[in-house]
């Protein structure tokens, strides 16, 4: 048996890969239901997206196994103390350093009235 390492890189691939997937799907389903209106016959429409209906849960399923291979991997590398000891509290109070909040404002490019949240 090979043994793989996945990292974080491979899961966002293969999310990528499962939308394109779905996509796919969707596009072909949208072209029998075209067909049908129409009249036509349909049998390598019904084809095609069998095999993208494969191809997708092929996909799934590898996206499934990249997932928990990087989440045990993540479990396995977080290196948590049992006890961090005295060395800080759990909250600390921080000390301002001497700026102002008008200088700090002043030090901004735009104003917040310029400001506007990015849409993503």
């Amino acid at each position: 048996m090979v043994s793989t390492r996945y990292r974080p890189k491979d899961l966002k691939l293969a999310r990528r890969h499962i939308v394109k997937a779905a996509h796919r799907v969707a596009d072909q389903e949208m072209v029998i239901r075209k067909l049908l209106r129409k009249g036509r016959p349909s049998g390598s429409a019904y084809a095609l997206l069998s095999r993208l209906y494969d191809d997708q849960r092929r996909k799934l399923d590898r996206l499934k196994l990249i997932e928990a291979m990087v989440e045990v991997e993540g479990q396995l590398c977080v290196d948590v103390p049992s006890n961090p000891g005295p060395s800080a509290p759990p909250f600390a109070i921080v000390r301002s350093s001497g700026i102002s909040l008008q200088d700090r404002q002043s030090a901004t490019p735009c104003s917040a009235d310029v400001w506007r949240p990015y849409l993503v």
